[in-house]
């Protein structure tokens, strides 16, 4: 098996093993429950299930756009370096009259073609989805912090 067949396979493999958007909602769901019981919160299930819901429907839309971020950031870099390496040699080469280069130039040129119009469908979708998480973002009241308990309450319940 070559090597760029163990990476797919081994990609296909992380893919399949990452959770789902429903999968992460419940693991949260029971790590808030006993994280709650563990610090003395009197959480029933529903409270539990909706506070992690909560929680998580917050991370997954900021998560989201910083991913849909990163592969535009991809995109531009990939882009930028074959307008500064690629292109201007083939383009010189072609020039010279070298007939293998200029199949390569024309290759290249609609390469480059194809990855100008994936950044620049990636920058549409972050600009949609990004604008909404945005507008969703505006909405959140200010969250107000709990008062910390006493230090000597700390003592007395780690002495207990």
């Amino acid at each position: 098996m070559s090597l760029t067949a163990q990476q797919e396979e081994q990609a296909r493999q992380v893919k399949a093993a990452l959770p789902g958007y429903l999968a992460v909602r419940e693991m949260a769901a029971a790590v808030l429950l006993a994280a709650g019981k563990d610090i003395g919160l009197r959480l029933d299930e529903r409270d539990a299930r909706d506070l992690a819901e909560a929680v998580v429907d917050a991370i997954h839309k900021g998560a989201e756009v910083r991913g849909i971020a990163f592969a535009c950031d991809v995109a531009d870099m990939e882009l930028a370096a074959h307008h500064r390496y690629l292109l201007p040699r083939a383009k010189a080469e072609a020039e010279a009259g070298d007939p293998l280069a200029r199949r390569v130039l024309h290759d290249l040129e609609k390469y480059v073609e194809g990855a100008a119009k994936l950044r620049d469908e990636l920058v549409e979708r972050l600009a949609r989805v990004g604008g909404q998480w945005m507008a969703e973002r505006q909405k959140v009241v200010a969250v107000v912090p709990m008062p910390a308990p006493d230090k000597g309450q700390h003592r007395a319940k780690a002495a207990a």
